[in-house]
């Protein structure tokens, strides 16, 4: 099963009640300088934090692409903690509210309207009407 050395997140887009981000997995994390980047960059997920305006709670989900090859613990936890760290929210329960959710949507390249993308990505988890705030 293939693991990445480390894991990185790429905001897509950002609106007051929707934070979209790309999980992405690095190997060969040592292989820059300020000329050259041999790194193995690849989308693994997606990371969304939803804060619901009617209830004021914060919801997290975590969409990972399925793959038969691939174990996720890792990027699993590591992106807990930077949804941790991104929010903003002062309640315990809004930090540990996660949704792990697997997705065959594997966006490597996306062009606008960001929000037709993440409408497909999150259909079923976030009202539509969100994205157009």
């Amino acid at each position: 099963m293939l693991e990445h050395e480390s894991y990185s997140f790429s905001r897509l887009f950002l609106n007051r009640n929707l934070e979209f981000f790309f999980i992405q997995g690095v190997n060969d994390s040592d292989n820059f300088d300020e000329y050259w980047d041999g790194r193995t960059i690849e989308v693994i997920g997606y990371a969304v934090i939803y804060i619901d305006f009617e209830t004021n709670e914060q919801k997290n989900f975590i969409y990972l692409i399925d793959s038969d090859n691939k174990k996720y613990d890792n990027a699993i936890k590591n992106t807990k903690k930077f949804i941790e760290q991104m929010t903003l929210s002062d309640k315990l329960s809004d930090r540990e509210n996660f949704k792990i959710i697997k997705t065959k949507i594997n966006g490597r390249v996306v062009s606008e309207p960001y929000k037709d993308f993440i409408k497909v990505v999150a259909k079923n988890e976030i009202p539509e009407f969100v994205l157009d705030l």
